[in-house]
C-alpha cells in the first residue's frame, strides 16, 4: 500500500494511507508500478511499461538460454506476437498480457499462431482460471523488485500416484525459460479441457500412469465383454430352452385339449347310455308289473274255472 506524508501542527509528520493506492497520474516518463502493486486500469501507461520491460527481459533470458533468434513484436504471417523466437526447427511465440485475457480470443489466437507455423505458444498473464485452459503462466507481480518474476499459476507437478496436478509452489520465470528452451519443460493436457506446463519427466510419469490405467481399464472392459458374452450366451440358451419348453407346453395344451374333448365325448356317450339304461330299466319295471298283474289275473281266472268245474260236479 502506498503512503504519503503530510505536515501537521507542532512540526510533527505522520504516515497516512493513500485513499487511492493504484491511481497514478499518467506521465510521459512513467517507469512502471512499484513492486506488489496491482493495477487493472485499461490503457495504464505503467502497465504498458511493465509489459514492455517484461518483453525485453524475456528476450534477454531467451538469448542467455541459447536461443538463436528472438524478436519483439515480430510478424509471422498476418499475426504479430509479442515475442517470436527460433531455435533449430522450433518456432515459438510468447504473448504477454498484464490484464486477464479474453479467453475466447486467446484460444483463437493460439490456434492461429500454431496454424501459422508456431510449434509452441506461451501466454504470460495474471493468475486465474484461464491459466488451466491456455498454455499460460500466471505471474503474481509484473513489477517485481530486481525483475524476479515468479509464476504461480499454470504449472503442474507429478503427485504421489504419478498423475500431474496443479503445483502448489511458485517457480522463477528465469528457471522456466531455461527449462523451456532446453526442452525440459513442455505443455500438455491433464484431461479433455485443462492442461499446464510440467517437467518432461513428470509428463513421462503421467503418461506411464495413464497408460497403466488405460491398460487396466482395457482389461476390465475385456473382462466385462467376456462376462457380457457369456451372459448373452446363457440368455440365448435359456431363450432356446424356454422356446422348447413353450413348444412342449403348447403341444401338451393341444393334447390336453384333445383329451378333454375325448373325455367330454365319452361323458356324453355315458350320459346317453345312462339315459337308455334308465329308459330300459323303466320299461323292464313296467313289464314286470304288467306280468305280475297278468299272473294274478291268470290265477284268478283259473280259480274261477276250477270253481265252475267243482260246482258242475256237485250239481250232477
Amino acid at each position: 500500500m502506498s503512503t504519503r506524508r503530510v505536515e501537521v501542527p507542532r512540526g510533527q509528520s505522520v504516515a497516512l494511507a493513500d485513499p487511492e493506492p493504484n491511481q497514478k497520474s499518467a506521465v510521459t516518463d512513467s517507469r512502471g508500478h512499484r513492486p506488489a502493486d496491482r493495477c487493472r486500469e485499461p490503457g495504464c501507461p505503467d502497465c504498458q511499461w511493465d509489459e514492455q520491460r517484461l518483453k525485453f527481459w524475456l528476450r534477454a533470458r531467451l538469448l542467455a538460454a541459447g536461443v538463436e533468434d528472438v524478436q519483439v513484436d515480430a510478424p509471422i504471417g498476418t499475426l504479430t506476437p509479442d515475442l517470436l523466437w527460433r531455435m533449430d526447427d522450433r518456432v515459438c511465440a510468447i504473448e504477454v498480457s498484464t490484464t486477464p485475457p479474453d479467453l475466447v480470443r486467446a484460444k483463437q489466437l493460439t490456434v492461429a499462431l500454431r496454424t501459422g507455423g508456431c510449434s509452441e505458444v506461451l501466454w504470460i498473464t495474471p493468475p486465474g482460471f484461464w491459466t488451466s485452459q491456455l498454455p499460460a503462466l500466471g505471474l503474481d507481480d509484473f513489477a517485481p523488485a530486481s525483475c524476479d518474476y515468479r509464476a504461480l499459476g499454470g504449472l503442474l507437478a507429478a503427485g504421489p500416484g504419478g498423475v500431474v496436478s496443479p503445483s502448489q509452489t511458485a517457480c522463477e520465470l528465469r528457471e522456466f525459460i531455461t527449462g523451456w528452451v532446453a526442452q525440459e519443460l513442455a505443455y500438455g493436457f491433464r484431461d479433455e479441457h485443462t492442461g499446464g506446463w510440467a517437467m518432461v519427466t513428470d509428463w513421462e510419469r503421467h503418461t506411464r500412469t495413464q497408460a497403466t490405467v488405460i491398460a487396466r481399464q482395457r482389461q476390465e472392459i475385456m473382462n466385462q465383454r467376456t462376462a457380457l458374452a457369456l451372459a448373452r450366451k446363457a440368455t440365448r440358451d435359456k431363450t432356446k430352452q424356454m422356446l422348447r419348453l413353450t413348444g412342449r407346453l403348447e403341444r401338451a395344451e393341444v393334447s390336453a385339449q384333445q383329451q378333454a374333448d375325448d373325455l367330454a365325448q365319452v361323458r356324453r356317450r355315458l350320459a346317453d347310455h345312462a339315459r337308455v339304461d334308465a329308459t330300459l330299466r323303466i320299461t323292464v319295471a313296467a313289464q314286470k308289473t304288467a306280468l305280475a298283474h297278468w299272473q294274478l289275473i291268470s290265477w284268478f281266472a283259473l280259480l274261477i274255472i276250477v270253481a265252475f268245474i267243482g260246482a258242475g260236479l256237485l250239481i250232477k
